[in-house]
């Protein structure tokens, strides 16, 4: 398995071809379990207005607020961003999705279940047009009506849109995001769109043993050899590995015990479960330790190679633990940092500044042509409280209803600090901090990256202390 084969050769020499096999298909297999647990716990809601950002299967779940210091649903919330997230079932038959005319910047990212996500993922980069598009699973064969606008073929039955709509973040704009995009935003059932009307189910039955309380990352991460094997067993009825990509990982599959389609049953052979347990131990050491991308010389880390893996299972379970719903860099690139650009850790009771360039320099303002913003978070992932401003982010464009100033030459100097600085550009560019000792997070989205970006030609400026 690429990113990992000289460890798992050291296993090998020591190691049962079982032990082998489970960690190679835990690892294999995260991905599926992280979608599907995700997927459970957001789709069990009765409709798609009683809990935010969540909506049966088949249905848009459309965020109305922005999150604040409260929200501890995800952790590092977008604040820049309004989503509308679907999780859907291609397996009876395709889904129509609508498209409204967008007037922003929005991207309606289409991740299968492996969470690869799919180069067809509607939005401003690609000149996107209002329509029908039709979300085909891959055992649908039939005729799709001419008046749909694309078809857009998923390699697995199971899927996930996470739409994203920019919002400067004023009562006005966000009303607008509300009023004239959600209601034209839509999801049919082909037959109802043949045959219409379509009204979609509402008040729907509850599956009372779904916990939809724990993270689906802390869900995964208690299930033992046969919990988590017999959940991945059960998506991949419906769920196959991908043809010739995936084709060396089955004999492994095999050797756990699992058949794609088939069902895993955990009491077949009972004298392997100790060792899968084991396995699972393992793996999950693994995934904990995989190798991180490279800082940039400035102490940020810049990812350019998640959205599509392959058969690079280790880098995609690894995303699917950390970052869960990540973009194709084409769409977006996430910048990350905790540390200075010493390498110190940041401390929330220090003052610190970030000075972009003016655009063009390798350090300049981000070039893009979406937008940008940078957000502070305390250690936990969470926004930061502080009475004194109504917003956690900067960017280039307006967000969470606050403007950052820039300087007569076109840079940007960004004030990082628990209190209020004094001056008229130091506190239009305030970012508080959480006034503790404890290290915070910086991080920088960067939507509709250009070219400059993405062959690292430039890289965010270093965190200095002020």
């Amino acid at each position: 398995m690429r990113g990992h084969a000289q460890t798992l050769e050291e296993l090998e020499r020591n190691a049962p071809a079982t032990f082998i096999d489970g960690v190679e298909s835990y690892i294999y297999g995260y991905p599926l379990l992280m979608f599907g647990v995700t997927g459970r716990t957001g789709t069990t809601v009765p409709d798609d207005h009683t809990r935010l950002g969540a909506a049966p299967l088949n249905q848009f779940g459309k965020e109305m607020v922005l999150p604040n210091s409260t929200f501890n649903a995800v952790v590092l919330p977008s604040t820049t961003t309004l989503y509308a997230s679907s999780f859907l079932n291609l397996k009876s038959e395709p889904v129509i999705l609508h498209i409204p005319s967008v007037d922003r910047f929005f991207i309606l990212q289409m991740l299968d279940a492996w969470t690869e996500v799919s180069p067809i993922s509607p939005g401003s980069r690609l000149h996107s047009q209002e329509g029908d598009y039709a979300l085909v699973g891959p055992d649908f064969t039939e005729e799709i009506p001419e008046t749909v606008h694309t078809v857009i073929k998923m390699p697995t039955n199971s899927m996930w849109i996470i739409g994203r709509f920019y919002t400067t973040g004023t009562t006005a704009d966000i009303d607008d995001v509300k009023n004239s995009i959600y209601p034209g935003l839509t999801l049919t059932p082909l037959s109802k769109y043949i045959k219409p009307p379509y009204n979609k189910p509402d008040d729907l039955p509850l599956d009372p043993i779904v916990d939809y309380i724990t993270p689906p990352l802390a869900q995964v991460a208690a299930m033992d050899a046969c919990a988590f094997f017999g959940n991945m067993g059960a998506m991949m009825q419906y769920n196959l590995p991908i043809a010739k990509q995936d084709d060396d990982i089955l004999p492994k599959l095999t050797g756990v015990g699992l058949k794609p389609g088939d069902p895993f049953d955990c009491t077949k052979d009972a004298t392997k479960l100790p060792t899968l347990q084991l396995a699972v131990a393992a793996a999950r050491g693994f995934l904990n330790h995989a190798p991180t991308p490279p800082e940039t010389r400035t102490g940020w880390t810049v990812s350019l190679n998640v959205g599509t893996y392959g058969d690079h299972y280790l880098l995609r379970a690894e995303v699917a633990q950390w970052a869960l719903g990540a973009n194709n860099p084409e769409d977006a690139v996430y910048g990350y940092t905790e540390n200075d650009g010493t390498g110190a850790d940041l401390d929330g009771t220090k003052n610190y500044k970030l000075h972009f360039d003016p655009p063009g320099n390798r350090e300049g303002i981000p070039p893009v042509n979406g937008f940008w913003s940078l957000t502070i978070y305390d250690k936990d992932g969470k926004l930061v409280k502080n009475d004194a401003v109504s917003y956690n982010a900067l960017g280039g464009a307006m967000v969470q209803g606050h403007s950052a100033c820039f300087n007569a030459d076109g840079s940007m100097d960004i004030y990082v600090q628990p209190n209020r600085p004094s001056g008229g550009v130091a506190l239009c560019n305030w970012l508080p901090t959480p006034n503790t000792p404890d290290k915070f997070i910086f991080f920088l989205r960067m939507y509709w990256p250009k070219e400059a970006i993405l062959h690292r030609l430039w890289v965010p400026p270093p965190i200095v202390k002020n």
